[in-house]
C-alpha cells in the first residue's frame, strides 16, 4: 500500500508540473496574440480566441484524438479558461490520481480505490459547466443594461462601432469584455458583423446576445430603426426575467426536497464507513458487493438525472 502511494504521489506531482508547463505555454501564446493584433495583424484578429485554442492543441498529442475534443475546447473558452485542452485533462488525472491514492490509503482495495478516483476524476468538468453556466447567467444579467446604453448612444448619432466601444467602457466583465474584443476586433479591420457573430458564438449559452446579434444582422441587410427593436429586446428580456424569477420561485421547495433526497445515500455512506469501517467492508471487497455498489451507483445516478430534469425551471 506505501508503494502505491508513493507511485501515485509521484505521478500527481509530475501530472500538476505538466498542467503548470501548459497553462504557462498557452498564457504566453494568448500575449502574443493580444500584441500580433494590437500591431494590426489581421491574421491573428482572424483567428479569433477559438483558433488560438486549437493552435495552442497542436502539441497536445492524443487529447486532440478524443472525441469531446471539439466540444472540451468550446467550454473551456466559453468559461475563458486559459489553460488549454492538455492543462484540463491533467487536471482530470490528478483527481483520479489523487482519489485513488485516497481510496488506496482509507480502504486497501484498489478496486473500490479505483472507482473512487473515477469519480472525482469528474469533479474538474464539473466544476468548468458551473462556471460557465454562472458565466452566461452574468451575461444574461448585464445584457439589458448594455442594451439600454446602447439605445442611448444610438440616439446620440453614435455609430455601430462607436456604440459598441462606449458599451463596453461602461460595463465590466464578462459581458464587457466580450463587447471590448468586439469593438477591438472592428477597429482592427473586421467586419462588424463577423466580429458580432464570432461573439455570440462564444457565448452560445446566452440565447438573449444571440437574438440580439440576429437582429443587428437582419436590419444591417434590411435597413430598419435599430432603437426600436433594441427597445423590443429589452421588453421581452424583462418579461422573460419576471417569468423566470416567478418560476423559480414555484419550483424552490421541489428543489431542495430532490437537493436532500440526493445527498442522503452518500452521506449515510460516509457516517457508515466512519462510525463502523467493518459495516461496508463487503462492499468493496467482495466481488458481490462491488457488483452491488456499481449497480447502485447506476440506478442513484439515473434517478439524479431524472429527479434534476423533473425540477428544473427551464
Amino acid at each position: 500500500m506505501n508503494i502505491w502511494v508513493i507511485v501515485l504521489g509521484s505521478a500527481s506531482v509530475f501530472f500538476a508540473l505538466q498542467a503548470i508547463y501548459w497553462i504557462v505555454t498557452f498564457r504566453r501564446e494568448s500575449r502574443h496574440s493580444v500584441l500580433a493584433q494590437r500591431l494590426g495583424s489581421i491574421d491573428a484578429v482572424e483567428e479569433g480566441l477559438d483558433d488560438i485554442l486549437r493552435r495552442t492543441s497542436e502539441d497536445e498529442g492524443i487529447w486532440a484524438s478524443l472525441p469531446f475534443y471539439e466540444s472540451l475546447i468550446h467550454r473551456l473558452n466559453e468559461a475563458r479558461e486559459l489553460g488549454g485542452v492538455a492543462a484540463f485533462m491533467v487536471r482530470v488525472l490528478i483527481f483520479v490520481l489523487g482519489g485513488f491514492a485516497g481510496g488506496v490509503v482509507l480502504t486497501g482495495d484498489p478496486v473500490f480505490a479505483l472507482i473512487f478516483g473515477l469519480g472525482l476524476g469528474l469533479l474538474p468538468y464539473t466544476f468548468l459547466l458551473k462556471k460557465v453556466r454562472k458565466r452566461i447567467l452574468r451575461i444574461e444579467e448585464q445584457l439589458p443594461e448594455a442594451l439600454e446604453v446602447m439605445c442611448i448612444s444610438l440616439r446620440a448619432g453614435h455609430s455601430l462601432a462607436q456604440t459598441i466601444r462606449l458599451t463596453a467602457s461602461e460595463l465590466q466583465a464578462p459581458l464587457g469584455e466580450e463587447l471590448r474584443q468586439v469593438a477591438e476586433e472592428a477597429e482592427l479591420g473586421r467586419p462588424i458583423d463577423e466580429a458580432l457573430l464570432a461573439m455570440a458564438d462564444r457565448v452560445r449559452g446566452a440565447r438573449s446576445v444571440r437574438t440580439f446579434v440576429v437582429a443587428v444582422l437582419v436590419l444591417r441587410q434590411t435597413g430598419g430603426n435599430l432603437v426600436e427593436v433594441i427597445e423590443s429586446i429589452i421588453d421581452s428580456m424583462r418579461q422573460a426575467t419576471a417569468y423566470q424569477q416567478k418560476l423559480q420561485s414555484m419550483t424552490a421547495e421541489s428543489r431542495s426536497s430532490a437537493f436532500i433526497l440526493a445527498m442522503l445515500p452518500p452521506a449515510f455512506g460516509v457516517l457508515s464507513f466512519l462510525a463502523d469501517p467493518t459495516y461496508t467492508k463487503r462492499l468493496y471487497t467482495d466481488s458481490v458487493g462491488q457488483m452491488l455498489v456499481l449497480t447502485a451507483g447506476g440506478f442513484y445516478l439515473s434517478g439524479v438525472i431524472w429527479v434534476r430534469r423533473l425540477v428544473s425551471p427551464k
